[in-house]
């Protein structure tokens, strides 16, 4: 008896030991038309999920559409740190106009509704589907418990278990959806690059680079139009994913 009670921990403990080391290929529909890869790895309490450096451009705008040419864009890094219960701290590097960033993004943590009656399988793996709302999209997410993880593609986490599949309600792009998982991590992954290239601000600063690009763009665009042509403002919130952040306060409630 002592002798099963023995092999059965050693299995248990080296089933954990494995575990510890986690990499997952996601297939990411970036845009109605535009897709690339996101490799997310994880090594104890190191996490980092790098995007590809090619995008993939559909010839016809559908995601059913044979893809019919890439452009190189250097790779982008979402290095994550538990802050706290209640947040997260990602650093990750983003660009606006011809320059690029390594930007500080404080993250809170989604609230999250679980479904424990809702599952399917994902690569083998039993999940549970979660629904919440992330800085103004609606979100469904597969999880894992058999992969202990509170973890998940670009700035996704809170569950208590590894997302596997993730996508913005009622579209057909913000989509991520897990190809491959592998319970080992490349040792020459860094997971501390120190990106010293980029100036480095905060999610804030970030923000308004890109809002008063996006202003000026528009601004250029209206000088090359006939007086009194007018562009429809985004008064819910901005386009893409992420549309509202914790530190506008004209959306708080």
């Amino acid at each position: 008896m002592k002798k099963i009670t023995f092999t059965i921990f050693f299995v248990l403990f080296f089933l954990h030991g494995l575990a510890q080391q986690v990499h997952v290929k996601y297939y990411h529909v970036r845009s109605p038309i535009a897709t690339l890869y996101e490799d997310l790895y994880i090594k104890d309490n190191d996490v980092i999920s790098i995007q590809d450096s090619i995008i993939n451009f559909n010839s016809n705008g559908t995601i059913s559409a044979v893809k019919s040419s890439s452009k190189p864009i250097s790779k982008n890094y979402f290095i994550s740190k538990l802050k706290d219960e209640k947040s997260k701290d990602f650093f990750f590097t983003g660009l606006d106009r011809e320059t690029k960033y390594f930007i500080h993004d404080n993250v809170s943590k989604p609230i999250w509704k679980i479904d424990e009656t809702k599952t399917k399988k994902i690569l083998g793996y039993s999940c549970i589907k979660a629904t919440t709302n992330f800085r103004g999209s609606e979100l469904t997410a597969y999880f894992t418990k058999e992969l202990p993880y509170s973890a998940g593609p670009f700035k996704f986490f809170g569950l208590p278990g590894l997302i596997l599949d993730i996508r913005e309600e009622n579209k057909n792009f913000n989509i991520w959806k897990a190809e491959k998982v592998e319970l080992s991590v490349d040792p020459l992954i860094n997971f501390t690059p120190k990106l010293n290239n980029y100036p480095k601000i905060t999610m804030k600063e970030f923000i308004e680079l890109k809002d008063g690009s996006r202003k000026k763009e528009t601004e250029d665009l209206l000088s090359r139009m006939p007086p009194g042509t007018k562009v429809q403002s985004e008064s819910k919130g901005r386009a893409g994913l992420e549309k509202k952040f914790e530190f506008e306060q004209m959306y708080a409630n």
